[in-house]
């Protein structure tokens, strides 16, 4: 054999890639999860110790159901995320006229200005004969 016991081990570089490839029921999510592709290809193409090539097959092809394994990942998440967008931005049925489907233009649409003395708002008899200095109020702040 040309490979070392230790980057085979369990706990070793390589041991989640060799799992991956002969024992890929036993694979967790999170075993999946942290294995990185990009180092585990390195280390295969780049190794320490000269390994057979049998042995690099056998671990690129642990390296591609990895791969697969979070590809199927993302694409469940993104299923997910995508049915729950859909859920949250869901019409429901709205009993309107045709002629009401759409708004006014001046009902949506703020004026270019502002001018309170445009409004005409009803007198209050409430507000009658008082002067501006009763309307003042008082704010305290707790301190920080």
């Amino acid at each position: 054999m040309f490979y070392s016991q230790f980057i085979l081990a369990k706990k070793g570089p390589l041991g989640t890639i060799w799992i991956a490839a002969h024992l890929e029921r036993k694979l967790r999510k999170n075993q999946v999860a942290d294995t990185d592709i990009g180092v585990s290809v390195d280390s295969i193409l780049f190794p320490e110790v000269p390994i057979a090539l049998r042995l690099s097959s056998h671990l690129l092809l642990g390296v591609v159901r990895i791969y697969s394994r979070k590809v199927n990942y993302l694409f469940d998440d993104c299923s997910e995320a995508l049915l729950k967008i859909k859920q949250a931005f869901r019409s429901t049925a709205v009993d309107l006229p045709p002629e009401e489907s759409t708004a006014p233009y001046h009902s949506i649409t703020l004026p270019e200005t502002f001018d309170l003395d445009d409004f005409e708002l009803p007198d209050n008899e409430i507000f009658q004969g008082l002067d501006s200095d009763a309307f003042t109020f008082k704010v305290a702040l707790p301190d920080v």
